[in-house]
């Protein structure tokens, strides 16, 4: 059916997101070009922490022995994660809001990395962007009171954050698409009860919600994490005919999209399931001490570094203000003279 195939290219496309900069900028071909870029921005955050506040250079090796490991970088990345759902659920925000502030993080930390900012205070200022751009604002006191924070802090890092993230901050979830592919069958597209499909909703959003804290989104298009969630829904609702939906549906849309079809569908949903297990919430008691840890190092080599910047900065200033107070002095002298013939 033709209208079918609309659908189904509405749901997985969704409106601009073939020209979107998420699919141009932040869609990475497989999971190792994300751990290439992540490695790249650890690298570049422990060289520019090598420099000390008398601009002398420090070991890299004794920087490097005191930063976290990319395995500590990784869990304390998914522990903010899944804290952004946490506090979006508790403020009762829309689910789009959640989804697009665990997104525009994932953006932020992958391009600067874990050291260089408080990942608290990018936390939250993810969270209160994320509310602009989805248009639910919420004002930074209101938020900030509910979280306990200060909020000049969040409002200082706004402009950090979005210039950090090149000002590309829409964000395409995968519940959209989901709903698409569930209006199309509950229209026909195949045979499921009513209590199943309700069931198999809730279950997917979840299984979204868990991809979200992984790598999947940097890497596969929201479609097709949403078809995988669907699926593996239906396999836990005993529900063959839906399977076989999430697996063929591809072909259907033949003429509107470049969609995988057959096969190759089902080996990409079977490959983004493998992810599931690795967006489980980390060991708190274990976040805690490479917390510790990771203040400490940016305590030691990053703060001086920013002192350091600070000085520079303020000496630059004054040495600004004293350059036009003497212009402004020569000037006033000129014109006396001139006054005076």
């Amino acid at each position: 059916r033709g209208d079918d195939a609309q659908r189904f290219a509405a749901s997985t496309t969704m409106s601009n997101y073939p020209t979107s900069t998420q699919k141009s900028f932040w869609l990475y071909g497989t999971h190792e070009d994300v751990r290439a870029a992540r490695e790249e921005t650890r690298a570049t955050t422990l060289k520019s922490a090598t420099l000390n506040d008398d601009g002398e250079s420090t070991s890299a090796k004794t920087v490097e022995k005191d930063a976290l490991t990319s395995e500590e970088e990784r869990l304390i990345l998914r522990y903010h994660e899944h804290k952004i759902q946490t506090i979006c659920a508790a403020f009762v925000l829309p689910r789009k809001v959640k989804s697009t502030a665990v997104m525009l993080f994932k953006r932020f930390t992958l391009r600067h990395g874990v050291g260089a900012h408080s990942l608290k205070i990018i936390m939250l200022t993810s969270i209160y962007v994320a509310c602009k751009v989805e248009e639910s604002y919420i004002s930074a006191d209101e938020f900030c009171k509910g979280v306990r924070e200060d909020p000049a802090r969040v409002l200082a890092a706004e402009v950090t954050f979005l210039s950090g993230l090149k000002f590309q901050l829409v964000c395409y979830g995968a519940a959209r698409p989901l709903d698409g592919f569930l209006r199309d069958v509950e229209d026909g597209g195949c045979k499921v009860t009513g209590a199943q499909l309700v069931a198999c909703r809730k279950s997917a959003l979840e299984t979204i919600d868990t991809l979200m804290l992984t790598d999947v989104p940097l890497v596969r298009p929201p479609g097709q994490i949403a078809l995988c969630a669907l699926r593996r829904a239906a396999r836990q609702a005993e529900a063959t005919d839906l399977v076989e939906y999430c697996e063929a549906v591809g072909a259907r849309a033949t003429g509107i999209v470049k969609a995988p079809k057959g096969a190759l569908l089902k080996g990409i949903l079977d490959e983004i399931e493998t992810h599931v297990e690795d967006g489980t919430e980390p060991d708190e008691a274990v976040v805690k001490k490479i917390d510790k840890k990771l203040k400490l190092w940016r305590a030691k080599y990053v703060a001086a570094s920013k002192a350091t910047a600070e000085d520079e900065a303020k000496k630059t200033e004054r040495d600004a203000k004293r350059r036009k107070s003497e212009q402004s002095r020569q000037e006033m002298i000129a014109a006396e003279e001139d006054a005076l013939g």
